[in-house]
């Protein structure tokens, strides 16, 4: 990026609302994360944030805003002013699918916020407990049949994955029960300790259980077989292509922020994920860099809404505000 873009952009970050002083020029740039520090997306925004404050000369800080599944950060990020001084990582749980399982929703995800860069994703797997016997899909649902009872899948309640061990009971015309679980962490401890028989949760949360032999992936929500476990199909492989998703997370900032601020915060997340120190920490991450521009990632945004929106609704899942 020329010298000229780069100055142009770190006056656009403050100097973008008639009227701004030379001491707000100066203030530090805010990149909110709604969950507490450590967690991926506490990671994601200080990786980001350290490469956009190298691009435009302006310290950048990171402020987690954690609490009701990065809904605080969210509402903050929406009463922000829309001038580039004020952006947000999320997952896009927190984004797309909490306010759909509200009777009142405290934002709107396609009109209060600005798409700005798609920084990383991965694939969902099935995975069922050791000894569950099935060794593919079509066994598993066999024996799902024959053993209702004991037939579920764990889940954090009212997230993705939630919902999409609902889908694939329905896809595999199978009584699957979700038993609801307070993180990834505790549902797959569950798994491994035979408590359940099966799971949904990120590629990266299961890998390595997977590989030891502790538990076992039927199959991945992916467009096509992840490089991370080659050998396991995916759901569009095995006949049920309505059941290929991802997770992502993104970096966003309030509506009405100037498309010139938006376009040019853009190329920087870009520019930052094709470095190789960005590329290892993501992938160390376990996510896959699809890069988007704006509209393209505003276009993922309003999909994985509309998607989840009547699968949600079917369910008659609620949470109060």
């Amino acid at each position: 990026m020329k010298v000229s873009t780069l100055f142009l952009l770190a006056g656009a970050l403050a100097l973008v609302c008639s009227g701004a002083s030379a001491q707000q020029a100066r203030a530090p740039v805010r990149m909110i994360a709604g969950y507490p520090p450590g967690g991926n997306v506490d990671i994601l925004a200080r990786v980001f944030a350290e490469r956009l404050s190298e691009s435009v000369g302006r310290p950048v800080v990171v402020v987690n805003r954690p609490g009701a599944g990065g809904q605080i950060g969210l509402e903050a990020l929406k009463a922000a002013a829309p001038d580039g001084n004020t952006l947000l990582v999320t997952p896009d749980a927190s984004l797309v699918i909490r306010p759909l399982t509200m009777k009142v929703p405290p934002y709107d995800p396609i009109n209060d916020f600005a798409a700005v860069a798609h920084v990383g994703a991965q694939d969902y797997a099935f995975a069922v407990a050791a000894a569950v016997p099935a060794k593919d899909l079509a066994e598993f649902a066999s024996w799902a049949r024959a053993n209702a009872p004991v037939a579920n899948f764990g889940a954090g309640q009212g997230g993705a994955t939630h919902f999409l061990g609902m889908l694939i009971g329905q896809a595999l015309g199978v009584p699957l029960q979700p038993i609801p679980y307070n993180g990834s962490g505790p549902a797959v401890t569950a798994l491994i300790a035979g408590q359940i028989s099966s799971t949904v949760q990120p590629l990266g949360t299961v890998i390595a259980q997977a590989q030891a032999g502790k538990i076992r992936l039927l199959a991945t929500t992916g467009s096509e077989r992840s490089p991370a476990a080659p050998g396991v199909p995916t759901f569009a492989e095995l006949g049920q292509p309505s059941l290929t998703a991802s997770s992502w997370f993104g970096i966003f900032a309030p509506a009405r922020t100037p498309q010139e601020v938006v376009s040019q915060l853009n190329a920087i997340f870009i520019k930052a994920m094709q470095t190789h120190a960005v590329k290892e920490k993501l992938q160390n991450l376990g996510l896959e860099i699809r890069q988007m521009t704006p509209g393209q990632f505003a276009a993922v945004v309003k999909a994985d809404y509309q998607r989840w929106g009547p699968v949600i609704k079917s369910s008659g899942f609620s949470e109060n505000p």
